[in-house]
């Protein structure tokens, strides 16, 4: 099986196994020049980059048997030596193994590492636009898709159970960066349930995008009817849902108590009742004295 295209992932692991060659007892000094980690981990600052790599050392490589443990002591950790050739054959002495045990041990790690980088960096990463507009007893969907140059397949998307099978998913060059891609969708109109009752899902959307790294996902959710509620959930298999959901106890066909203007519909509430700041009024009714703190 080929596996998925990701520069950013690459090029961490270049800069994971150039910081391993280096002499001595690992320091920030040893960034120098490897831009990729120094900003995955530190947001271009190398001290920073530096201590973030160490508690990668201290939550998963303390063990030198593991594979991530094998690459942070071929590195120098607890152990210096001016080579890693150096290092390897005191690995070999300490834990009783082949010379290639030793490196392939570490090659994993290399590549677990880097793994464990790439899916907690915050920047360069593939990010989608979930957006349900809902009006009257309809409601659509907006996709909006932006990635690098990673590998990448078309999303999954589901409404109410039901897959969609949108138009071909090609990507276009964004204009105002010319290192990222885009996509948009636009979903056809879908009617709301309206026999639901409280807490139920008047719509269900799923996006599936099976991405190489986590993608960060934004929802825009926009209600005509202040009864209905957004509920946003993410899944493990790099998916989102969004649902509309039923929020009062009568049922959605019914609008007693709710005033309109013809596009939004607004709870009718007694004025009399609204708490108001210091000096508004309601026309006919007595005005707030002002607030003026007292001198001490």
């Amino acid at each position: 099986m080929a596996t998925p295209q990701d520069p950013v992932r690459d090029e961490l692991f270049r800069d994971l196994r150039a910081f391993r060659k280096q002499p001595g007892l690992p320091s920030a000094a040893r960034l120098n020049d490897l831009f990729a980690l120094t900003e995955a981990l530190g947001e271009g600052n190398a001290e920073r980059a530096f201590d973030e790599l160490t508690r990668y050392h201290d939550e998963h490589g303390t063990d030198p048997r593991t594979d991530i443990g094998a690459y942070f002591y071929l590195a120098g950790y607890d152990v210096g030596l001016d080579t890693i050739d150096q290092r390897r054959r005191r690995y070999v002495e300490r834990f009783v193994c082949e010379l290639s045990t030793a490196w392939r041990r570490a090659e994993r790690g290399l590549n677990k590492l880097a793994a464990l980088i790439r899916d907690h960096a915050e920047r360069s990463r593939p990010w989608a636009v979930v957006s349900i507009f809902q009006s009257g007893n309809h409601f659509q969907p907006f996709l909006d898709f932006n990635l690098g140059y990673e590998s990448w397949r078309p999303p999954i998307i589901q409404i109410d159970g039901h897959e969609l099978a949108p138009d071909d998913f090609v990507v276009h060059r964004n204009a105002e960066d010319n290192t990222r891609f885009t996509n948009r969708l636009v979903l056809p109109e879908k009617p709301l349930r309206l026999d639901v009752t409280f807490g139920e899902p008047m719509a269900r959307l799923r996006v599936i995008w099976p991405m190489p790294v986590w993608p960060v996902w934004n929802v825009v959710a926009w209600t005509a009817d202040p009864r209905i509620l957004t509920r946003l959930r993410t899944f493990r298999q790099r998916a989102v849902e969004v649902s509309l959901e039923w929020w009062r106890q009568t049922q959605p066909d019914q609008t007693d108590g709710l005033v309109t203007d013809g596009a939004i519909w607004a709870e009718r509430t007694d004025p009399n009742k609204v708490p108001l700041p210091p000096g508004w009024r309601v026309d006919g009714a007595p005005v707030n004295p002002p607030y003026r703190p007292t001198s001490s």
